[in-house]
């Protein structure tokens, strides 16, 4: 029985993340921080317009965002090539001294950088009186709109089936890309 009620959840959490696609979620523009970087060159978010984003925020400390950020390595990897960067903030508040020996540790296949606790909250569009969980996950269109984002507490950054919830969510962001693109293109120009 206990069996049953797991796989129940597990493909319950996983319908959430298919479900929430893309074009369903409430959007809002990303703001235009600069991430901060420990060689000072920073990363402008600007620089990557006309790629699909996936940011994800957090924590030196944190064993939850390991794994996360050890299946956006993977995707990172896979997806690269079809125009998808993934970009790492930490968000804690020893981020600028602990992430350079953490990225050496833990290797991830994109780049990291780090924000203080007001920007963070700026670029998740959270009030200031709000502590989320880590990690934050946030999809974002070519435009620089935010598609979708999810903090650590959701079940699909708590589920086994994390890195299929991820990749579905990356796939789905992608497709709809293209297919808005495309139809973009069927439209005549007005003369």
């Amino acid at each position: 029985m206990f069996r049953i009620f797991s796989a129940v959840l597990a493909c319950a959490s996983l319908s959430i993340a298919l479900a929430q696609q893309p074009q369903a979620q409430p959007s809002r523009l990303l703001p235009n921080i600069l991430i901060k970087t420990p060689d000072a060159k920073g990363i402008n978010l600007r620089k990557y317009r006309g790629k699909e984003l996936i940011l994800v925020l957090f924590s030196t400390e944190c064993g939850d965002c390991v794994t996360t950020i050890g299946y956006l390595s993977k995707i990172q990897t896979d997806y690269g090539a079809r125009g998808l960067q993934v970009i790492g903030v930490g968000v804690n508040r020893n981020a600028p001294y602990a992430l350079e020996p953490w990225r050496q540790r833990y290797h991830p296949t994109f780049p990291m950088g780090f924000l203080d606790q007001e920007d963070m909250l700026k670029l998740v569009a959270l009030p200031q009186s709000t502590v989320p969980y880590v990690p934050i996950v946030m999809f974002v269109d070519r435009a620089g709109t935010v598609r979708v984002q999810y903090t650590g507490d959701n079940p699909v950054l708590k589920d086994k089936q994390q890195e299929k919830a991820l990749r579905a969510i990356a796939d789905s962001l992608l497709k709809w890309q293209g297919q808005h693109v495309a139809a973009k293109a069927a439209v005549p120009a007005k003369q």
